[in-house]
């Protein structure tokens, strides 16, 4: 006798993206200056040519394009294995189901509990759900990756990912157990569902995990 037990994790995070607003007068003014440098007048003032958050993005992406990085256009699904792991599939029926809302892309790591390697490493757009299947007997946690506008850049064959707009970066410290449960009917198998979302109020959040940066999501 087979019975599907299947466990449901919830996460809602935060993410508040605030934008100044300049407010500029139509009146004219006169200035009176003494002779001498002009520096310090202009430095003062300098926050009249402040950039658009729009054009400091395209900066960025310009500056990381001519570093090699290279903008992904990624459907749901596996990345490619020079991210740093070996994708690892099980016999077993089980499933990882992650659902993404609508207000943030997302990439997931699988990692091993037991020597910390990573067995899947999965992109999910936003609005999407996607399920990671046959996953082997064990124990596991989650890295996970929020935001927009993935970048990859490859050295020494070696790939290396992150979002470049609203990134957030989070290490689970729920463990979810694959393994087989034996009962005295039969056994079960255990299978997870994950609700990710970043909305601008309120968290609301039952997986427990805590903030890491770029870098530890990348080891």
């Amino acid at each position: 006798m087979s019975i599907n037990w299947v466990s449901k994790i919830k996460l809602v995070g935060a993410l508040i993206l605030t934008i100044g607003l300049i407010n500029c007068s139509n009146k004219r003014s006169t200035s009176f200056l003494e002779n001498g440098d002009l520096t310090n007048t202009f430095i003062q003032n300098d926050s009249i040519f402040e950039l658009s958050p729009e054009r400091k993005f395209q900066q960025e992406k310009d500056k990381l394009k001519a570093e090699g990085w290279e903008e992904e256009n990624i459907s749901n699904g596996e990345l490619p294995d020079c991210y740093n792991f070996i994708p690892q599939f099980g016999s077993i029926d089980n499933f990882l189901e992650v659902k993404v809302g609508s207000n943030t892309d997302v990439v997931i790591k699988v990692m091993n509990l037991e020597n910390n390697n990573c067995i899947r490493y999965v992109f999910v757009n936003s609005g999407t759900t996607y399920q990671l299947i046959n996953i082997p007997e064990g124990q596991y946690y989650l890295k996970i990756a929020y935001g927009e506008d993935w970048f990859s850049k490859v050295e020494n064959g070696q790939c290396t990912g992150k979002f470049v707009r609203n990134a957030m970066y989070e290490k689970g410290e729920d463990v979810m157990d694959f393994n087989i449960q034996h009962t005295i009917d039969g056994y079960n198998i255990p299978s997870f569902r994950l609700e990710l979302d970043v909305i601008s109020s309120n968290i609301s959040n039952s997986f427990n995990s805590q903030n890491i940066s770029e870098d530890e999501f990348n080891k």
